[in-house]
């Protein structure tokens, strides 16, 4: 049953929910519910969710999107976008949920934060990609609550942004993923070979590709 406190006045922008298995960083494998939002306020060049890149006026109450993520048997919840930081109302979305007894993970690309989540953080898996479009900034905000980095491994990425002064604590956790763009050889041999210096230097990080695309799922 839905909790009556859960009012339809709260309400987000959605671009699709969907059911898929996490496909990318330290969870890959763990059968989720992706609720994908709408609008993001980076845009990078390789992005693969260009639909869900411009803001939108047409919301769904956060009943209403209860509602479809219990249709599946997926007891794991992955809010992506989109940018989910840019949406004023996630803390409602995000406490509804952990109400209703859903393990639950945040993909962020790191510029943004929720102060309503602050007493709830804790309870969510915070996956933070840093960007090249915003220089590999991350509120630091963001970085007291991260779970994980996963990098994305391009043209413009090297090992220098993981060894920056921000990330260390999580690079000295090996926490840290390297994601090759697009599933590129190319990339993947980049990422390989960051992998390897970085093990020189004494660091753990994991190379891991988009596996949902491997499979062929959404």
């Amino acid at each position: 049953m839905l909790r009556d406190k859960v009012r339809t006045a709260n309400a987000l922008s959605v671009n699709e929910i969907y059911e898929s298995i996490q496909g990318e960083g330290l969870l890959v494998g763990t059968p989720s519910i992706f609720i994908r939002l709408q609008g993001c306020n980076l845009r990078c060049p390789w992005c693969d969710q260009p639909e869900a890149l411009s803001f939108s006026n047409t919301t769904i109450p956060v009943e209403g999107i209860l509602q479809k993520v219990q249709e599946f048997p997926a007891r794991h919840v992955v809010i992506t976008g989109g940018e989910p930081f840019a949406h004023q109302n996630l803390h409602v979305l995000v406490r509804a949920l952990i109400e209703e007894g859903f393990s639950l993970q945040i993909e962020t690309n790191g510029t943004l934060w929720n102060e309503g989540l602050d007493s709830m953080a804790e309870q969510v898996h915070i996956t933070c990609s840093p960007k090249a479009a915003a220089n590999f900034f991350v509120n630091p905000r963001v970085i007291k609550h991260t779970n994980e980095l996963k990098f994305v491994v391009d043209e413009e990425f090297s090992s220098d942004v993981v060894l920056r002064e921000e990330f260390r604590g999580l690079l000295l956790a090996e926490k840290v993923v390297l994601q090759p763009e697009g599933n590129k050889v190319s990339f993947l041999r980049k990422a390989l070979d960051i992998q390897r210096e970085l093990s020189l230097k004494g660091f753990k990080v994991r190379v891991i590709p988009q596996v949902h695309k491997l499979l062929g799922l959404p």
